[in-house]
């Protein structure tokens, strides 16, 4: 639903890639979120970091409107990206993981339990923390983007 004073949202966009393995030239899922976000109107950055909590936590920054995450969503013990972002969120936007569940359970069926896709708002910043696969990125992209003008109505307000 967009409200009738709603318009369409200039961002600045930020997208770190959470891997200890992954390049730049091998960041798929990056590569994935930025071409479904890719719009005249934003400004689009990206960076790759470790999988270490310090580094997720360093790298929120009120210069941007949208934080995407991608990776260090899982449950293995290197797996630290939510655990850095939770705690620092002044919302948390439910629903998103909810959705994101449901799009993925869609996909891959009852391997979706283990998503801990996340969003909310730090600082009047969106944050979204979304799996490192190329798939969940794709999904969880075009969910924030669906959604990216009215989320930024309500930040704005």
């Amino acid at each position: 639903m967009t409200h009738k004073h709603q318009k369409e949202t200039e961002c600045k966009i930020k997208i770190i890639t959470v891997s200890d393995t992954r390049n730049i030239e091998k960041d798929k899922s990056g590569d994935k979120i930025q071409e479904i976000l890719n719009d005249k109107k934003h400004t689009i950055d990206r960076t790759i970091i470790k999988d270490n909590k310090t580094q997720i936590i360093n790298k929120i920054s009120q210069k941007y409107d949208l934080i995407i995450y991608c990776g260090g969503t899982g449950i293995s013990k290197r797996d630290v990206t939510v655990e850095a972002i939770k705690p620092l969120l002044d919302k948390e936007i439910t629903g998103f993981a909810q959705y994101f569940r449901s799009k993925s359970f869609e996909e891959v069926g009852s391997r979706a339990i283990l998503t801990r896709a996340i969003g909310g708002v730090i600082n009047n910043t969106l944050v979204f923390a979304l799996p490192g696969s190329v798939n969940a990125a794709k999904t969880g992209a075009k969910i924030i983007k669906k959604e990216l003008n009215h989320l930024m109505y309500h930040i704005k307000q």
